[in-house]
């Protein structure tokens, strides 16, 4: 039963997961790239999910939006009596009603406007959980990296002090170099152990932006190395997007939206009105004394009105103000869409100098990694031939792992920047590096 049900485990995490294995206790690790990462989100997490919710709500109210033409509908009927004549009546009716105002095109294209809103927000929410996705995953691999590199300084410290454990038996160094050895070596075992927490914990977030359960073990398959490799990266050299930035588009909306607000508030004040009604009333009479029992003449009623405001043409007037509140929002509106196209340009052009910076020091990062290297080399073979300290020698191997670390430090800033740069302009996430 237990193989059954490993089994089924392992063909899930096939179909949903990409690649999955299996461990000793029986249960899965899933093995996640990048676009497996994005994609698992995107099918499973909360804010999407929501904002999925919202979208329907407006669409809803986007294809009804003609509701206020539709005719108001009402029936009833009265039952009297009267005891003093012996007699019985019982009367119904009903009444279909219909108005029309100018607002009902500016109240439509609201509905409309408020759709393609959500629309912008929805795919703002998409985005924005990407965005998360990608820069939570590269900095686990960061962090993983770094975890890797910390535990090779360590594991080195540690030969280092078995080494000089043994040399001090042999009399060729002093107690005191054995005693510095441990001390390093003790002092970088928090270290390692602070880097595993901080990964353990930013895994469990990862997790929670994925949607999927927090006893699930994850391996992440990918590297920050591609970026070592990058070139320059110029605007003209991006691809080509067919519409404005994310935040230019939003500031469009909201421009039009006011525009709107405008034309109804102009409708409110100075627009029209048609109404129309239609009523139809019969009532059923019957006496006892007489005998009798009788329909009336049904009764048909119709009447059709016009409305015409004229408060619109006061300026101290509720239509008056509201027209010119809605003119001041409409010039808001335009001042805000000139703000976000320089915001966009200007901020595009300071993440690229940004990258481009970070590019360019890559180069002299890996050189300092080298020399620092060769320079930790030399000091180890001079403190093995009795030339130099043990300070000495872990200053160097120090710089070494510094050296090291920030190579992958570089590469994870660049990263992030170029997420934040794609972001910005609204281009496919990744395609800055291909």
């Amino acid at each position: 039963m237990r193989k059954i049900i490993s089994a089924a485990f392992f063909l899930s995490c096939i179909l949903f997961f990409g690649i999955c294995e299996e461990t000793e206790s029986g249960f899965g690790v899933i093995r996640l790239n990048i676009e497996d990462a994005v994609k698992t989100a995107l099918e499973n997490n909360i804010s999407i999910k929501s904002s999925a919710l919202e979208l329907e709500k407006l669409s809803a109210v986007k294809k009804y939006s003609w509701g206020s033409v539709s005719p108001s509908i009402s029936a009833g009927g009265i039952y009297r009596t009267n005891f003093e004549e012996n007699a019985d009546s019982l009367s119904f009716s009903g009444t279909v009603s219909l108005g029309l105002s100018t607002n009902l095109y500016t109240t439509m294209k609201a509905a409309r406007l408020n759709y393609e809103n959500g629309l912008l927000s929805y795919g703002e929410t998409l985005r924005s959980v990407e965005l998360s996705v990608r820069k939570t995953f590269y900095a686990l691999l960061y962090e993983k990296e770094n975890i890797e590199l910390q535990k090779r300084g360590l594991e080195t410290n540690r030969v280092q002090y078995q080494t000089n454990q043994e040399k001090f038996r042999n009399g060729k160094i002093s107690e005191l170099d054995v005693m510095t050895s441990r001390v390093t070596y003790e002092q970088k075992k928090p270290i390692v152990e602070s880097a595993e927490i901080s990964y353990k914990n930013d895994l469990a977030l990862f997790k929670q932006i994925l949607g999927i359960e927090q006893n699930t073990e994850v391996e992440l398959d990918g590297t920050l190395d591609d970026v070592l490799e990058l070139k320059e990266i110029k605007l003209d050299s991006l691809p080509k997007v067919s519409e404005p930035a994310p935040k230019v588009r939003t500031a469009e909306k909201s421009l039009e939206i006011a525009k709107n607000s405008l034309l109804s508030s102009r409708f409110s004040a100075y627009g029209p009105s048609l109404s129309a009604s239609y009523t139809y009333g019969i009532t059923n009479a019957y006496s006892v004394t007489k005998n009798e029992k009788s329909w009336n003449n049904p009764e048909h009623s119709l009447s059709v009105g016009v409305n015409i405001p004229l408060d619109g043409y006061l300026p101290w007037s509720q239509g008056g103000l509201a027209v010119r509140s809605s003119k001041k929002s409409v010039e808001d509106a335009k001042l805000n869409l000139e703000v976000a196209k320089t915001s966009v340009q200007v901020e595009a052009e300071n993440y690229l100098r940004k990258i481009n910076q970070g590019i360019g020091q890559i180069f002299s990062l890996k050189e300092n990694e080298k020399l620092a290297e060769q320079a930790h080399n030399m000091s180890l073979t001079a403190y093995n031939y009795g030339k130099t300290d043990i300070l000495s020698l872990q200053n160097y191997s120090d710089s070494l792992l510094s050296a090291r670390v920030s190579v992958k430090q570089q590469a994870y800033s660049i990263l992030s920047s170029l997420l934040d740069f794609e972001n910005l302009l609204g281009l496919p996430f990744g395609s800055s590096i291909k």
